[in-house]
């Protein structure tokens, strides 16, 4: 007959999955993830003059080998010019799991490019460089 404490821990293994299979190992690889798939707002009617709107970013989820994607955080790099991020610091920071993010209202005279990087539970993050430009839908 199995015991109750074998069964638990296999429920537990089970649950956790390659969480609890890689325990005990420090995790030094970063997530795989393909970076961002679009970002895009919708200003209806002519842009003229300054005007403040959101963007619907959004990505599919990152992969990793110990952190479930549900527990994986993005960071969003935002910039005004081609290739100005800062990766020393996100402009945003997504709840775990997350795979779109709607940023504060932003000037419609400036252009934004944005950049997002997959952060597992270790603190390993990507390094990809998959830039995209904020598009207006409804032009």
């Amino acid at each position: 007959m199995v015991s109750r404490l074998r069964i638990a821990a296999f429920v537990l293994l089970a649950a956790t999955g390659v969480q609890a299979a890689n325990a005990g190992r420090a995790d030094r690889t970063p997530p795989t993830f393909g970076g961002l798939k679009s970002a895009v707002t919708c200003i209806p009617g002519p842009v003229d003059g300054d005007r403040m709107s959101s963007y619907h970013l959004a990505w599919t989820a990152a992969k990793d080998n110990v952190t479930l994607s549900s527990r994986i955080v993005y960071n969003v790099y935002r910039a005004t010019a081609a290739g100005g991020e800062n990766f020393s610091a996100p402009t945003y920071t997504t709840r775990r799991g997350a795979v779109t993010f709607v940023t504060p209202p932003l000037h419609s005279s400036e252009s934004n490019y944005f950049v997002v990087r997959a952060r597992d539970a270790a603190g390993n993050r990507d390094r990809n460089r998959r830039e995209r430009l904020g598009v207006n839908v409804c032009e």
